[in-house]
């Protein structure tokens, strides 16, 4: 069985090296990897590096986003099976040994677990505890997506491939979707969570700040352009999420009752409480400002598109 993994990136200048490394170090007769860039940075002239050691490099003449250089690099794509790798996410040597077996019995995607490399760090170490607390409470049934994503790349095409040709490209939420359309056309899938991927999280404030906003902007482009709400319901929404989380921030206790249960799942136990609630608290504000964002964004655009003022 032929594998392709295909990487998105933008301006990953840091990250995309060590991601090569791993990728070129599976240990598996045949697979290929493409790399679909956008960036403005310095990350092509990394991954030129990485061509004689069969590492496909595309620049996309029309630049679509994450889910757009998604789609490109699944068409390019020779394998029957395409793995969705973001540029942080390192795979093990194994990684297909591991996998094979579930497609060779049937399954037509299948989803790992993913752990968080930098847990020194405050704010990755809180990514990967509240993960685990949201991604463990949660049935598998209604769990579409993980880190080191796989399908059949023949039931990714007939899926329709991830959301494009919007006013705006979507950068977040885009994942279940995809995965929801894979189950909707009766596609089998398999959570196989002892298959362990590593990935980077954000350390410092800024890279916190800026991944946890993008994850803000991608809410209101899911609801406007795949959930068809109208600008009323996305400004009201975001507001009382605002609302909530005034109150949760006011009252305390909510917010140390789920910082309680973050801190649980980390190797420093409550210790971590506090400072979980602080990066609680960035995490919300920056969210919210990313929704309003975004909202304004897509205001703009379609007025832009369309001629007529909202």
């Amino acid at each position: 069985m032929k594998y392709s993994i295909v990487v998105p990136t933008y301006n990953e200048e840091h990250d995309i090296e060590k991601t090569l490394l791993s990728l070129i170090a599976i240990e598996w007769p045949d697979y290929e990897i493409i790399v679909v860039d956008d960036s403005t940075d310095n990350t092509p002239n990394i991954v030129h590096r990485y061509e004689q050691k069969g590492v496909k490099l595309i620049r996309p003449a029309k630049r679509e986003g994450r889910c757009g250089a998604r789609n490109l690099g699944i068409i390019e794509a020779k394998g029957e099976v395409v793995v969705i790798l973001n540029a942080d996410t390192h795979l093990p040597k194994n990684f297909f040994q591991l996998l094979s077996p579930h497609y060779e019995n049937g399954a037509d995607y299948v989803l790992v677990s993913s752990v968080v490399e930098n847990m020194e760090d405050l704010f990755a170490r809180y990514v990967e505890c509240a993960g685990k607390v949201m991604f463990y409470n949660r049935d598998e049934k209604f769990i579409e997506w993980t880190e080191g994503f796989s399908c059949r790349r023949n039931l990714a095409i007939k899926a329709g491939l991830f959301p494009t040709g919007f006013a705006v490209p979507i950068c977040a939420g885009e994942d279940g979707f995809f995965g929801t359309n894979l189950r909707a056309l009766g596609a089998k899938k398999k959570v196989d969570l002892s298959i362990v991927v590593t990935h980077v999280a954000p350390a410092s404030f800024a890279e916190y700040w800026y991944i946890r906003k993008g994850r803000g902007q991608g809410s209101p482009q899911v609801r406007r352009f795949l959930e068809k709400w109208s600008y009323s319901q996305i400004r009201t929404r975001a507001c009382l999420r605002v609302i909530k989380n005034i109150l949760m921030l006011l009252t305390l206790l909510p917010m140390i009752s789920v910082c309680y249960q973050y801190a649980k799942q980390s190797e420093r136990g409550l210790k971590d409480v506090i400072p979980f609630c602080w990066a609680w608290i960035i995490e919300q504000a920056s969210f919210s400002v990313g929704e309003f964002e975004s909202l304004n964004k897509i205001i703009k655009a379609e007025e832009k598109l369309t001629g007529v003022k909202a």
